[in-house]
Formats: C-alpha cells, sequence, structure tokens
C-alpha cells in the first residue's frame, strides 16, 4: 500500500494535510515550551492555553473536512469525545461557577473548556492522518522538544536559569519539578524504545542511552518521583512488547501478571502502605485526601459537577476532618491531582465517563495490537507514552506542556489501529488500495478550506489571546499601583477570580476597606464562594447585619470541618445577633 513519505522535509504533496501536520507538531512544541516570565501574573499556563486553542482552531477545518472518514475510522471515539464536549458544555451553563474561570480556566491552570476542546481537536488530528499512514516525525518531534527541556532544567540544575523566577528549581518551561519530570520521563520511554526495539548503530544506541541515563539523572535530582514511576509504567509496556514480538503472548501475559502487582505495591508504598512504605512520600499522601474530596465533589455534583476547573472553590468544603489535621487547615488546591476526577468533580459524572472511555478505548486498541503483534517502531513508542501519560492522568495535574502530547499520542494509537487493519484486509484481498495521498486530495477545496482555515485561526487567536491580554495588563496594573486600572482590568469578562481577589487583597494592603466592600460584593455576583469577597463583607461594619451574617455563614459552609476557624466564625455571628 502507497503511503505518505513522511520526513523532517514533510514529503507530503497534499497542501492542507501538510499544513494540519505542521500546525499539529508546531502546536505540541510550543504548548511545551512558550513562556512569558516578563509580561504576565502566569507566565505559565496562559500562554500554552493560547497555543493549544490557537493551533486547535487551525486544525478544526481538516476535521471537518475528514469527517466522514474519520467517522468511519472511528465512531466510539469520535462519539465519546462529541459526548465529552456536550456534558462540559451542559456543566458550563448550568451550574455556578464562574463562567470565565470555567471557559479559559482557573488562573495558575487555564484547564477549562477551552483547553479540553483543543486536546480533542489535536486528539482527533493525529487519529486522522495515523490512520493514513505512520508519522514518524511526531515522536522525533517530541524527542527534540525533550532536548530543550533536558538542557533548560540542567542549566537551573547549576543554578544558571537566565530568568529570575519566584523560586529556584528545576521546572524547565513547565512551572513545576513534578511537569518536568513527567515530561522527562515520558521522552526517556521513547529513547528505552528506540534502544529495545530498532535495529540502529552502535552509536545510535550508545547515543538513546546516554540521553535515557540524563533524563532520569535529572529526574532523580529534582526530588520528583513521579517521572521515575511514569517511565517505569511506559518502559514496562515497551518490554511486554518486546517479548511478545520475540517469544509469545503468553510471555508477555506473564510479564504484565509480574509487574502491575509490584508497580501497584511500590504505588502503595509511597501512599505509606505495604511492603514498600520506605517509599512513603508526602506528597502522595496528601494526593489521598485531594482524591477522596474530588470524589465526593463527584457523587454529590453527579449531573452537572461543581464547575470545570472550579474545584478549588470547593475542596475546603469538601475535605474531612483527616485532611485538615494532616495537612494543616492552611494547605488547599485548586485540583484534584487525578485528571479523572477533574473531570467528572468539575462536569459531572457523564463527562467523566466520557473521558475515562476515550483512554479505555485506546487501550482496547493497544491490546489489540498486542495480540496481533503488529507493531511498528512508532506504534510501540507512543504505546509506552500513552501508558505513562495514563499513570500520569492517575496521580498528577492536567499541565498543558505535557497533556497535549498524552492526546497527540492518544489519537495517533487510534488512527495507527485503524491504518494496521485496513492494511491487513487489503493484503488479504490481494489489493494495494489507493494511495493515502489520493484518499486525502482534493484540490476543488483547497481555495475554501484555507479561507476556512484563516477564519477560524483569526478567531481561536482572538478567543485564546484575551485572557492572556487581561492577566498582562493587571501585572502592568499591579506593577505601577494603579488602582483605578486595577479595577477597570478585574471587571472585565476575561478577567479570572484570580485577578479580582489579587485587586481585592491589595485594596486590604492600603486600607481601601469601601472600595474593597463595593467590589466584593460585585465579585460574589460572579462568584458566590469567593472567599475573600465573603470575609470582606463578613468584616465590614457598616454592611446590614443580615449580609454580615450571611457571608459568615457562607464561610462556614466552605470549611465545615476546619474546627477552630468555624467556632472563630461562629462567635462573629452570634456576636451580631
Amino acid at each position: 500500500m502507497k503511503t505518505i513519505q513522511l520526513s523532517y522535509g514533510l514529503g507530503v504533496n497534499v497542501p492542507r494535510v501538510k499544513f494540519s501536520l505542521i500546525a499539529l507538531l508546531f502546536t505540541g512544541v510550543l504548548a511545551t515550551l512558550v513562556i512569558t516570565p516578563f509580561i504576565s501574573l502566569d507566565p505559565i499556563n496562559m500562554p500554552k492555553m493560547f497555543v493549544v486553542v490557537s493551533g486547535a482552531s487551525l486544525l478544526l477545518p481538516f476535521i471537518a473536512l475528514e469527517f466522514k472518514g474519520l467517522w468511519k475510522i472511528n465512531r466510539l471515539t469520535f462519539f465519546l469525545s462529541f459526548t465529552l464536549i456536550f456534558f462540559m458544555a451542559v456543566a458550563l451553563f448550568f451550574n455556578s461557577a464562574p463562567r470565565a474561570d470555567q471557559f479559559w480556566g482557573t488562573w495558575g491552570r487555564s484547564t477549562g473548556y477551552l483547553t479540553y476542546i483543543a486536546f480533542i481537536v489535536c486528539m482527533l488530528t493525529a487519529a486522522i492522518l495515523a490512520s493514513k499512514t505512520e508519522m514518524p516525525i511526531i515522536r522525533k518531534t517530541f524527542e527534540r522538544v525533550s532536548y530543550f527541556i533536558s538542557g533548560y532544567a540542567l542549566l537551573q540544575a547549576g543554578d544558571l536559569d537566565p530568568i529570575e523566577w519566584s523560586q529556584r528549581a528545576m521546572v524547565a518551561t513547565l512551572g513545576n519539578i513534578n511537569f518536568m519530570s513527567s515530561f522527562l520521563g515520558l521522552a526517556s520511554i521513547s529513547f528505552f524504545s528506540r534502544l529495545l526495539m530498532e535495529r540502529i548503530s552502535a552509536t545510535a544506541k550508545m547515543y538513546f542511552f546516554l540521553l535515557t541515563l540524563l533524563n532520569l539523572y535529572l529526574i532523580w535530582l529534582s526530588g520528583s518521583i513521579q517521572g521515575l514511576g511514569i517511565f517505569a509504567s511506559g518502559a514496562s509496556m515497551v518490554v511486554a512488547i518486546y517479548i511478545r514480538n520475540r517469544w509469545n503472548a503468553k510471555l508477555t501475559t506473564i510479564w504484565l501478571f509480574l509487574v502491575t502487582p509490584l508497580g501497584i505495591a511500590v504505588f502503595l508504598g509511597t501512599a505509606g502502605f505495604g511492603p514498600f512504605s520506605v517509599l512513603r512520600q508526602e506528597t502522595v499522601i496528601f494526593r489521598r485526601d485531594y482524591w477522596l474530596a474530588g470524589l465526593r465533589m463527584t457523587l454529590d455534583n453527579w449531573l452537572n459537577g461543581v464547575g470545570i476547573d472550579s474545584y478549588g472553590d470547593f475542596y475546603q468544603q469538601y475535605r474531612d476532618r483527616d485532611a485538615v489535621v494532616r495537612t494543616g487547615p492552611q494547605r488547599v488546591t485548586n485540583t484534584a491531582h487525578n485528571i479523572f476526577l477533574d473531570v467528572s468533580s468539575g462536569a459531572g459524572v457523564l463527562a467523566g465517563i466520557a473521558f475515562v472511555a476515550i483512554f479505555v478505548a485506546t487501550l482496547a486498541l493497544i491490546y489489540k495490537m498486542i495480540k496481533t503483534g503488529n507493531f511498528q517502531s512508532t506504534d510501540v513508542a507512543a504505546t509506552g507514552i500513552f501508558l505513562g501519560f495514563v499513570v500520569f492522568c492517575l496521580i498528577s495535574i492536567n499541565q498543558i506542556g505535557v497533556g497535549v502530547w498524552g492526546f497527540i499520542f492518544m489519537g495517533y494509537l487510534q488512527g495507527s489501529a485503524v491504518r494496521q487493519k485496513n492494511e491487513k484486509v487489503n493484503r488479504e484481498a490481494g489489493r494495494l488500495g489507493r494511495s493515502a495521498t489520493e484518499k486525502f486530495n482534493d484540490p476543488r477545496l483547497n481555495l475554501v478550506t484555507g479561507m476556512v482555515t484563516l477564519m477560524c485561526g483569526i478567531a481561536g487567536f482572538a478567543i485564546g489571546l484575551a485572557p492572556v491580554v487581561t492577566d498582562a495588563q493587571m501585572l502592568s496594573a499591579v506593577k505601577g499601583k494603579d488602582f483605578g486600572n486595577m479595577k477597570e482590568v478585574a471587571s472585565k469578562v476575561t478577567a479570572t477570580q484570580a485577578h479580582k481577589e489579587r485587586y481585592l487583597g491589595l485594596l486590604l494592603q492600603e486600607g481601601r476597606d469601601a472600595e474593597a466592600f463595593e467590589f466584593a460584593k460585585k465579585t460574589l455576583k460572579s462568584n458566590p464562594r469567593s472567599e475573600i469577597a465573603l470575609r470582606i463583607i463578613g468584616s465590614e461594619a457598616s454592611a446590614p447585619k443580615s449580609l454580615r451574617i450571611a457571608s459568615l455563614q457562607k464561610l462556614i459552609e466552605r470549611d465545615p470541618n476546619n474546627l477552630e476557624f468555624t467556632r472563630y466564625i461562629q462567635g462573629l455571628i452570634d456576636a451580631l445577633k
């Protein structure tokens, strides 16, 4: 069967296919690398959200033109993707969480409705492309991005970072040591796959061996074991495929039955349980509290969720007394540290089921490929990376620079499974079939496609850029101590709750209590659970007693298991009555 020859020269003769591939790759690269440390309050996540939203908008026309093919190659994935987007939209409009935070994402995370749509678009685009031909360029591009992350982390390890961040840590361009660690863990899976599965020269083997060692050393040096766990899970799958190709499926099953319980036991050890409790990690202990709170949110708000990316406004309400005592009442979080729980708690059970089902469907395709033993080089690496990404989703936050690659490789595996199935049918039927280029090519649509792509790109650029501009304006106003400008920026539709609360906090610092009280009342209209707004109103002597009491009661509702805090607030309420 003829295929499109893809290399760094991008030898593709179909313009819209070539453009879509380039757009997909640039979206992944820039989403990982872009930072804006000198112009934004949030220099990590907002610019990454802007990149994935802009990139996805350029890919939408390609998906529309390939809709029939997409429906034929993987109806289940398309249906689940549409279901996820639909139920997240329902949550967006039918709960009390701030619309801006749900749409663009909470400040410091930026994993709102738009980001999830962008992830799905990247996944479906990769699936369409991979259904036609193997695309080693995706893997090669991902590996080369990791070179930059490794290099930057190495500079930070040597205290040579040219950027003055708020803290000195090995975070590269991802904002957190766990994200940096996870990214290098995923990249190391790809390098390990080359070592084990590919026929390459001794020099090349040494090169990839040293890259793997360097990444694992940086992960160890950072103190984050997350990357090691991700690497171990993905590398175990690569070994399983190696055993399948070298010997047989039975030995593969034995291997998986051996390593899976071991992996679970090690993970339980990091949580302080079992024979590996010596590996106990406090951050894993904390995650237990975050997961339980996310589960309670999901069960109590099963239909619409608490609001997309709004976990932080509800964590204190749903944490138990053990969490308050174990971590201290001051330790709070705005994410469940489990992406599946983030989706289900934010958008409801139905959205959560659809999200999980997309992953399960991909795992089922991997199982079929292992069973048939029909793996190509890129498939092996993508399978290991995807399994590592599943582990990442179970224990971490959906960081955009990492998550975008997880969805791209998930889409690649979905398309690759279909491509291999079609090739098998063609071989058995004794026909070559039309080439992939012919299947893609429709010159009559090139002009229209170009115009529609341009319009979609402009729209996506504008929508994704809006909160980034607002964030930059707020930073400028804060630096200049321009309270008039701060109020104007914080009042914008694109302002997050963090911007409003930043303005309120600075007003209190400057003793401008009357202004803070008036803006706090406006803030509560967009977010009835804003802690700082409730505190301001509850403590304002000139406010009606009924309003103050209602605000103080809501503070108790927000944090019912913080007994010292609730006793103090109840005392204030009793004094007002």
